[in-house]
């Protein structure tokens, strides 16, 4: 699956908060032990825990260069928390090489007034696994990681970051009132796929392909849970597919209040 990168700007509602006039405490992954040329994986995991049990805003910084890290599930937090990506983190490209292989990349799960930014790349070096994927012909293929995994995920932002060459999807979002919008999706395969249990998405102000366009359904397949409230608007860029937007949906769970318009995939 050539993936070349994909741009992303998910904003999730953002809701105005009172803090303490104090700056946020940052906590730069460097004095956690983190070298360029090792796993930073614990170094992060360690910078995470600490800042996640703070109750003061806290910044968790990846200064500029190239990283690696193998494999990292960050849960949690008691006050906003930033991640600032500034640098280019890479993944091993041999994906049995992940210490949980069934799970992703790198995820994070429970968050509330989280930020991901910085300007950085996530690089998930997925050339060797695109080679050795049959899942296309196979429904017993290997599962392979997706870079980012974000899931229960309250008022939160991510924004200015890239992720690059991923083995699986980008990034996978579980959760209720999305908003992507001003993104850049460059995947080869599907620009934006909104599968089951999804509600409250808004897609506006993005640029896609080469891929296969927006499809709303679940892979192919007929949704078996209703997906309500998507609204797709002002979207360009190329694509392979005969549609630009592809709704699958099933005659037991049919879709609801789904808005397309002003699309224009050629």
């Amino acid at each position: 699956m050539a993936i070349n990168f994909i741009t992303i700007l998910f904003f999730l509602p953002l809701l105005a908060i009172n803090v303490n006039a104090q700056g946020p405490v940052t906590y730069d992954i460097t004095k956690y032990g983190a070298k360029p040329g090792a796993d930073i994986s614990q170094a992060l995991m360690d910078a995470w825990k600490e800042a996640s049990n703070s109750t003061s805003p806290s910044i968790i910084v990846i200064p500029r260069g190239t990283w690696s890290l193998s494999q990292v599930k960050l849960i949690g937090n008691k006050a906003p928390l930033e991640l600032q990506v500034q640098g280019t983190v890479q993944a091993n490209p041999k994906t049995g090489q992940l210490p949980n292989k069934d799970g992703e990349w790198i995820t994070i799960n429970y968050v509330n007034y989280f930020t991901l930014s910085g300007g950085g790349v996530f690089d998930g070096q997925g050339q060797e696994a695109w080679k050795q994927n049959d899942c296309h012909k196979n429904r017993n293929c290997a599962k392979l990681p997706m870079n980012l995994s974000f899931n229960f995920i309250n008022n939160s932002i991510i924004r200015d970051v890239t992720t690059k060459d991923s083995k699986n999807f980008h990034v996978n979002c579980r959760d209720t009132m999305i908003n992507v919008i001003d993104s850049v999706i460059k995947t080869g395969d599907d620009c934006v796929s909104i599968g089951d249990e999804t509600k409250e998405v808004r897609i506006q102000n993005v640029t896609c392909g080469p891929g296969h366009g927006i499809s709303v359904g679940s892979l192919g397949r007929p949704s078996s849970i209703k997906i309500t409230n998507v609204s797709i608007k002002n979207v360009r860029g190329t694509t392979n597919s005969a549609e630009a937007v592809t709704l699958i949906c099933s005659s037991l769970k049919p879709c609801e209040n789904v808005e397309v318009g002003d699309v224009d995939l050629t």
